[in-house]
Order: C-alpha cells, then structure tokens, then sequence
C-alpha cells in the first residue's frame, strides 16, 4: 500500500470530516492533517522543522486540498502565500495543491489553476473515494 500525507483546508469540520473518510477509503496509508483555514495551514507550514521531527516523512503533506471561502485567511490569499513560502524555501516544491470548494465558478476555477502548484480543482460533492484515488495516483 502506498503512503500518501494530506492537510485539509476548510473551516468547515463537517467537510473536512467527509473528505478526510473519502480519503480513507482510497487505498492508501494516508496520514491526514488539518486546518481550519488558511492562516492555521500557513503557521502549520512555516513549522517546519518542529512538523519534519514530529511528523517525519509525512511533512510537509505531498497533497493540500483547498477551500477558498474562509475566515481570516481565504484560499486565493493562502495561495498567494504559499507560493511565496515555495519560491523561499525548496522543502516545499513537491507540495501540490488540489481545490476542494463548493464554488463552480469558471473565474475562481482559472484564478486558482494559474498557479503552476495547482493541480486540480474539485468541487465539493461531485468526487468519490475511486476518483480521489487515481487523482493521487496521478500524483506519485
């Protein structure tokens, strides 16, 4: 079985609870952190050597899903951050980023798709443990 480490973005607990089960039931040995939004995500991120020791090989996550309507700090501006936080820093480089927001919005779609890191734009309710599965795939 493959390992597979995730950080779930959402202020939502009731989202990030069914795509953390969904995950669950992909087939890999995922190690499943989240946030609350994206200023917990950035802070969580910025820890790096405190997570790489507590965490190991599972930090940084290989795969972040995204919400973009949060408090505090909202998807479009944590991946503004974030990418600073890679262009700063090569342990971040094979972080990707995948969306995961109830929005349908075709212009949220391409602002989110710009960033070279973005690998993918879900919306919320329309995948399944199977098309979560080979979108991982995809990416190891």
């Amino acid at each position: 079985m493959s390992e597979v480490s995730a950080l779930i973005i959402d202020d939502d607990e009731l989202d990030r609870y069914l795509l953390s089960r969904d995950l669950s039931k992909t087939g890999y040995d995922t190690k499943i952190f989240e946030a609350s939004d994206g200023q917990e995500a950035l802070d969580f991120l910025a820890a790096y050597e405190e997570n790489k020791e507590r965490h190991g090989r599972d930090f940084p996550p290989v795969v972040m899903f995204l919400d973009i309507n949060m408090p505090r700090v909202d998807g479009f501006e944590f991946l503004t951050r974030f990418n600073e936080m890679r262009n700063a820093d090569d342990d971040y480089e094979a972080c990707v980023v995948m969306m995961f927001s109830s929005s349908e919005r075709s212009d949220e779609r391409q602002q989110a798709l710009a960033h070279d890191f973005v690998v993918d734009f879900i919306v919320k309710g329309r995948t399944n443990p199977d098309e979560l599965r080979l979108k991982i795939k995809d990416l190891l």
